[in-house]
């Protein structure tokens, strides 16, 4: 399939490196001049350098013989035009990143109807979704929803005092129709068996369902208690977002922001929650607004540097939770270092959105993981190569394994014995030089 890509910042240049793995001939057309020559080096495509919503350019990239347009510049107007331009030349299906909200509301989908976009990602909606998942799990920091919301995948952080921590796999006490999935260990994603020892700081992935996974949580987890009171660090697109969401379920909630503007607007919106206008952050005043006592706290400012240094200072003092915006890839990896309990990347979430969007058919659902590793949905389709089979007579490379099934609403987690059928939806955990294997078994 051929993809025309606009825009090679986060979100275009991760989903046109995970298209090209998986085979897709795929043209990148980015402005600036750095991410250009960043992205021919490291990426297999073609990488043009121009403004992707001139036609001109579009027909350069060949356009025409496209099959999908993603435009996931940082542009609204330029991923609208390229949308508009793509479709008049006949590409049978485009894709655009939005932020403003003006150009996309669900309740009025003017962009699908007037514009004809196909599938429109809303990456700040999205970050607080998530956000908002994982406060409401305590005990763990993210939680990903399958099989339309009946399986859900909780990641829990192994602290000091989890039962679990020092045992083989298989002697970890864990409720009846919960499994331990998948684990990463210092950045790296492995598949577990019975006899892998947990250890202090792995974060494991329980599959259950969406009934039993508090339960499960709390097996493996050191710290369960609802989260009541959050401070949120930031009152941009998602901080605002973010605290009306968390408003409507009943928990407190604070906002400290940076501009005084800003900050008058956002107190003008929220019903309950109280808003600080500070101009920087720092301990002392982290801990004269109490939140060494805040059950979470949440910094979604537009700077990588500052959320992550405000997330370590809270969890430092006391915070029980902590979760940092991180827009770029290369300050994730500091975020274990720091003490940071969750990053959350609304390019990676746009990426994964386009990836669901470009794999739909049996690949019903796809969850990235900051290791590499993939949570993946997938329907079983009649005459596939694992139609009939043994779960244990299936032969899955190495690397992935079946965390459960989804028969006539009836939620199985598999011991192998199981016999897949025609039908089944499969969630799957899958290291990433597994995934496209996986993808082949389940292929009619």
């Amino acid at each position: 399939m051929r993809t025309v890509i606009i825009g090679a910042g986060e979100v275009g240049f991760n989903t046109a490196r995970m298209l090209s793995q998986e085979g897709h001939d795929v043209v990148l057309v980015e402005q600036d001049g750095a991410l250009v020559e960043r992205a021919s080096e490291q990426l297999d495509a073609l990488v043009i350098h121009g403004n992707g919503a001139s036609p001109r350019m579009l027909a350069e990239a060949g356009i025409e013989k496209a099959d999908l347009l993603v435009a996931a510049s940082s542009s609204d107007e330029v991923n609208i035009i390229a949308c508009l331009a793509a479709r008049s030349l006949g590409v049978p299906r485009t894709v655009a990143r939005i932020h403003n909200p003006d150009y996309h509301d669900p309740q009025e989908p003017f962009a699908q109807k007037m514009l004809g976009i196909d599938f429109i990602i809303h990456t700040e909606q999205a970050a607080t979704e998530e956000i908002k998942k994982a406060l409401l799990v305590p005990g763990a920091i993210n939680v990903d929803t399958f099989a339309g919301e009946a399986i859900e995948v909780a990641e829990v952080i192994l602290e000091e005092g989890s039962p679990a921590i020092g045992r083989p796999l298989k002697e970890v006490r864990l409720p009846e129709g919960s499994l331990v999935v998948g684990a990463v260990r210092r950045g790296e994603a492995l598949v577990p068996h019975g006899e892998t020892v947990l250890e202090r700081r792995d974060h494991i992935l329980l599959v259950s369902s969406r009934q039993r996974l508090a339960q499960a949580v709390k097996a493996v987890a050191t710290d369960t208690a609802p989260v009541r009171e959050v401070v949120i660090y930031g009152g941009g697109r998602i901080g605002l977002r973010l605290a009306l969401a968390l408003e409507k379920v009943g928990m407190s909630v604070r906002v400290i922001e940076r501009d005084e503007a800003r900050a008058r607007y956002v107190a003008s919106q929220l019903r309950k929650g109280f808003v600080l206008h500070d101009e920087g952050i720092s301990r002392d005043f982290l801990l004269q607004e109490r939140v060494d006592r805040a059950d979470a706290f949440v910094a979604v400012t537009g700077d990588d540097r500052a959320n992550l240094l405000a997330a370590m200072y809270a969890r430092q003092l006391g915070a029980r939770m902590t979760i940092a915006g991180v827009s770029r890839g290369e300050f994730t990896p500091l975020a274990e270092a720091l003490g940071v309990d969750l990053t959350i990347s609304p390019r990676t979430l746009a990426a994964e959105a386009i990836l669901r969007f470009v794999r739909r058919g049996e690949v019903l659902n796809v969850a990235l993981l900051e290791s590499g590793a993939e949570m993946l949905e997938l329907r079983v389709p009649e005459g596939c190569p694992v139609d009939g089979s043994m779960l244990s007579e299936v032969g899955f490379p190495e690397g992935a394994i079946v965390g459960a099934l989804l028969r006539d609403g009836e939620i199985i987690i598999p011991t192998g014995k199981e016999e897949i059928r025609a039908g089944d939806k499969a969630v799957i955990f899958a290291l990433g030089k597994a995934v496209s294997e996986v993808e082949r078994l389940f292929a009619a």
